[in-house]
């Protein structure tokens, strides 16, 4: 299995269009992809086969909750199918990337099964904050 690795930093041009890293496209195997946000921080960008899997998860969810017809509309309603053009450059609607103040740069973070796309100096932030080791990388790495 390949996965999504790496940083890479880009600059959004006047039209909210980016470049999309050569080495996540690479990886994608055809088909359009879904950006969104479900977290404050950052938006994913998830391949037309996870987004698949997602899509699943969100049905059995709603089918199961109570409110999760209400947790499917706040996901759904916050993504949209984009998919790199002739210039490898992919669009992020202006109310996407002022939700998460994208300004000028882009930072792509690859997440294995998903790419987060980030403010440079949101992700500096996040990643100076101290995480808890709950023994997960020993069990990880060995």
């Amino acid at each position: 299995m390949h996965g999504f690795l790496g940083r890479h930093e880009y600059q959004i041009d006047e039209k909210g269009r980016v470049s999309f890293p050569s080495p996540f496209r690479r990886v994608v195997s055809g088909g359009p992809l879904v950006l969104l946000q479900w977290q404050s921080s950052h938006l994913d960008l998830f391949p037309s086969e996870t987004w698949a899997e997602i899509q699943k998860n969100l049905l059995a969810h709603r089918k199961a909750q109570r409110d999760g017809g209400a947790y499917l509309r706040r996901i759904t309603a916050s993504a949209v199918e984009v998919e790199p053009d002739a210039h490898g450059r992919i669009r992020i609607p202006p109310w996407l990337r002022e939700r998460i103040g994208l300004d000028g740069t882009v930072l792509f973070i690859g997440a294995l099964d998903r790419i987060e796309l980030w403010s440079p100096s949101s992700f500096d932030e996040q990643l100076g904050e101290e995480v808890e080791d709950d023994g997960f990388a020993a069990q990880i790495f060995g």
